[in-house]
């Protein structure tokens, strides 16, 4: 599917380059303003069309049908963005490899919005048996049906307020979903 069929507002972006490191980039680059009609990515982000397209087909599948499900049923109407593309090493991982961010092939949520008003961070959870934890869980688990990478609360330090999603390449289709 491509990104007009799926809804997405965007426009194409001049190719992304690091005078400090020819590895990094994005060769075609999208600036995503929304990922469907109303709901936006606050403050925009630039990113590969792959990554925006699986953002795009989680929402549709997996974050709004979760969203629904909550008191009041709200709709998603802003994805609170944390890190989109920065030319980095890994985070946790090995450091003389780059990070997906690097190559605008990941996105990391935040948070969301919501249509009454509300704002709900990513944050840790516990096993507290709450509505928040369940979508939490819902979202973010939902998510490794589009990504090859999932980190959040739990993984590690580092993504303790956000999900990490990235479409990184392995051996055998291997994902990590933590």
């Amino acid at each position: 599917m491509t990104l007009t069929m799926l809804g997405v507002g965007y426009h194409e972006a001049a190719p992304v380059t690091s005078p400090e490191d020819a590895d990094c980039g994005i060769a075609r680059p999208v600036q995503i303003d929304s990922l469907q009609p109303g709901v936006t990515i606050a403050g925009g982000a630039v990113m590969r069309c792959d990554t925006a397209r699986r953002l795009a087909l989680w929402l549709r599948a997996e974050a709004q049908p979760a969203a629904a499900l909550l008191p009041g049923a709200p709709r998603i109407t802003a994805i609170l963005p944390g890190s989109t593309y920065q030319c980095r090493a890994r985070v946790g991982g090995a450091s003389d490899k780059l990070s997906e961010h690097a190559l605008g092939n990941a996105f990391d949520v935040a948070g969301l919005r919501f249509s009454n008003g509300e704002e709900m961070l990513i944050a840790p959870r516990g096993d507290s048996g709450g509505i928040e934890e369940a979508f939490q869980k819902a979202i973010r688990y939902g998510a490794c049906l589009y990504f090859t990478t999932v980190l959040g609360p739990g993984s590690n330090a580092a993504h303790d307020d956000h999900l990490h999603f990235d479409g990184a390449v392995r051996k055998g289709g291997w994902r990590l979903c933590e």
